[in-house]
């Protein structure tokens, strides 16, 4: 996919396009919604797209007819063709069903490519630099990172090694390294002189009794633990919303508000519940307490986890009695999952990510190594770097 060319890197690609009409036989133009609708499965899939207005134009006998379409453009990496293939064949028949048409044109184009910059590489790797930042990486630690890129994508083998508060530059410096190669970038620094730094791999390390009380600020927190977000579609491990909407209660919906995802149905909400309880099952039974003596505490105020004197909180206002039966229904199924190894390594990954694992594990353990019994109720402010989330959810996130 990656390689390295004199003066940057190339990436090879393949572009794939779909004209979509606008209009049906009889020229009645098809609804908006219904377009806008195929434009938004494609960005859930791919991140993005290009479309372009098109006129067609064909004749049948003496008569000269023109269509009125969009052309739907997306540049996707040649290593996930069998996945885009398999894509583009379902759209296809959909789009054939739905806008009622004889034949809808797909075609792609392979041997594209484009050209990077070492820095536009770092950041498609889901490293947070600086399109204009210096880096000072050798052709041998770029090949290395291109060698690798998978690995890299993953972040096996990464570690920071030293994060300091640079005040007369009123930045922060943040080095890294991740299969033997050391990244450096330079982090605007706008906290107030108390506030506690620590890197997103290794809080365990750097929490300490003097930090309670004081603002916290997590470095690296997309970089060690989101990106993978940005490159898979959202997995949901406790079930897809559609599949608990049956709970959902009209002019009557209790609206759930979300960190994350802002405000909620109830549909919505009991699979995101579900999934932060099996976040927090997970931090006690690799902490070494067996599952047989974790408990859970139902109440209006939400469910809470007690097991070898720890409890973990996971909050949440409950005023619908009904949305607990398929709750610890759903959480009985997903704690199974789990003991027995059938969460796939993606699902996982997101799942963690998603809710903080490794924040939330380690201020835990510094809780319970400090102050006795553990807590997770611990406010953490994450830097702000763009990210282009692909997670397919049914609402956009509220910005951190």
């Amino acid at each position: 996919m990656y390689y390295l060319a004199e003066n940057g890197i190339e990436k090879r690609i393949e572009t794939w396009k779909v004209i979509v009409p606008l209009h049906d036989n009889d020229n009645k133009e098809f609804p908006e919604e219904l377009i806008n609708s195929v434009k938004t499965k494609v960005i859930n899939e791919f991140g993005g797209l290009t479309a372009v207005n098109a006129v067609g134009q064909w004749q049948s006998g003496r008569e000269l007819y023109t269509d009125r379409n969009i052309q739907v453009i997306v540049d996707v990496p040649i290593k996930d063709h069998k996945e885009t293939t398999s894509f583009f064949l379902s759209l296809k028949g959909e789009l054939r069903k739905e806008l009622r048409q004889h034949k809808i044109y797909v075609t792609f184009e392979s041997g594209a490519t484009e050209l990077l910059s070492v820095n536009e590489f770092l950041q498609e790797l889901g490293f947070e630099v600086n399109s204009n930042q210096r880096q000072l990486l050798t052709q041998y630690d770029v090949q290395r990172l291109i060698e690798q890129s998978d690995k890299v994508q993953k972040r096996l083998g990464y570690r920071t090694l030293s994060l300091i508060r640079n005040n007369e530059l009123k930045c922060i410096i943040w080095e890294r390294e991740i299969l033997g190669t050391k990244i450096i970038t330079a982090i605007e620094d706008k906290y107030p002189p108390d506030t506690v730094i620590f890197s997103a791999d290794n809080l365990e390390e750097y929490f300490k009794e003097d930090t309670f009380g004081k603002p916290l600020v997590v470095i690296g927190s997309y970089e060690y633990q989101l990106h993978i977000l940005d490159n898979e579609k959202r997995r949901y491990i406790t079930g897809h919303p559609s599949e608990f909407s049956a709970y959902d209660q009209g002019n009557k919906e209790p609206i759930f508000f979300h960190t994350l995802y802002g405000a909620l149905k109830t549909s919505e909400f009991i699979p995101i519940y579900l999934e932060t309880l099996l976040v927090d099952y997970i931090i006690l039974r690799e902490l070494g307490i067996k599952g047989e003596e974790i408990a859970m505490i139902v109440s209006s105020d939400g469910i809470w986890h007690v097991g070898g004197g720890c409890f973990i909180g996971c909050n949440a206002y409950l005023p619908i009695k009904k949305i607990l039966e398929p709750i610890i229904k759903g959480y009985d199924k997903v704690r199974d999952l789990y003991e027995n190894g059938a969460i796939d390594e993606i699902s996982l990954m997101q799942l963690k990510m998603l809710y903080n694992y490794k924040s939330k594990k380690e201020m835990f353990i510094g809780y319970r190594k400090y102050r006795g019994q553990g807590t997770t109720d611990v406010k953490i402010v994450l830097p702000e770097f763009k990210v282009n989330t692909r997670i397919q959810q049914s609402k956009e996130p509220k910005a951190s």
